[in-house]
């Protein structure tokens, strides 16, 4: 909200009180909800690569982590009600090795944090790109959701959003919903995606792409943390400038 819109309805620290109420809240009635939520997938869709989504997010997701505790939310309660949300981009590969990316480097931070095994298990959503998609033949779009929503799966995302598409064009209509779906089933039914745990998973190919951009991510990530954190970086307009040169 506050990089799209250059502002917050409330303070950021409001925002904040806000946050730890509501995760103080479902973790009390015992409601298994995700209350807080890292839009990673913001930066892609601004024109950023793999690195500075995976190292946004994951400075996002401390910077909130750090905001609880100063609220009373200890690591283990806030920790497990996250869910970052991913965009979903044309490079295979690439995709499928952010994904996994992002679990070794959320694992890291949360246990430098404190945080026990089950905190440090990360659940992401992913969302096909919307920057990438084409307005003068639109149906070449079933194609590029079709391998993205592929990535999202073997990559490891809890859920999957598959845009419609012709929605960079319009509002979706029934057969382009319906085509949306489709992609998700075959992939489930034809595909069998859902029956093999980490397919890319001994891959010496995405192995490797997913330990240089873990590597390269952890250090930007460090270079956020010096600048007094990912909100304090916002205000100096360093993310933004980074995003601006890709």
């Amino acid at each position: 909200e506050w990089l799209r819109r250059g502002s917050l309805p409330i303070g950021l620290d409001d925002t904040f009180d806000d946050l730890a109420a509501h995760t103080l809240w479902a973790q009390r009635d015992g409601y298994r909800l995700r209350t807080i939520g890292v839009a990673a997938g913001a930066w892609a869709e601004a024109g950023g690569h793999a690195v500075q989504e995976l190292a946004f997010g994951l400075a996002t997701g401390t910077n909130y982590l750090r905001a609880l505790h100063e609220r009373g939310v200890e690591v283990d309660v806030a920790a497990p009600r996250v869910l970052f949300t991913y965009a979903l981009g044309s490079n295979l590969f690439m995709e499928i090795a952010k994904l996994r990316a992002a679990r070794l480097l959320w694992a890291r931070a949360v246990q430098a944090a404190g945080g026990g095994a089950e905190a440090q298990r990360l659940v992401c959503h992913g969302r096909t790109s919307r920057w990438n998609k084409t307005v003068l033949d639109p149906h070449v779009n079933l194609l590029r959701t079709t391998s993205e929503a592929f990535a999202g799966v073997v990559g490891g995302c809890a859920g999957i959003h598959v845009g419609s598409f012709d929605e960079c064009t319009r509002k979706p209509d029934e057969i382009s919903r319906r085509h949306a779906r489709n992609i998700q089933i075959i992939l489930a039914e034809e595909c069998q995606l859902g029956r093999v745990v980490d397919p890319a998973g001994g891959s010496w190919y995405v192995e490797t792409l997913t330990r240089q951009l873990a590597d390269k991510a952890w250090a930007l990530f460090q270079e956020i943390e010096r600048r007094g954190g990912m909100a304090m970086a916002i205000c100096e307009g360093y993310p933004q400038g980074l995003v601006e040169k890709t």
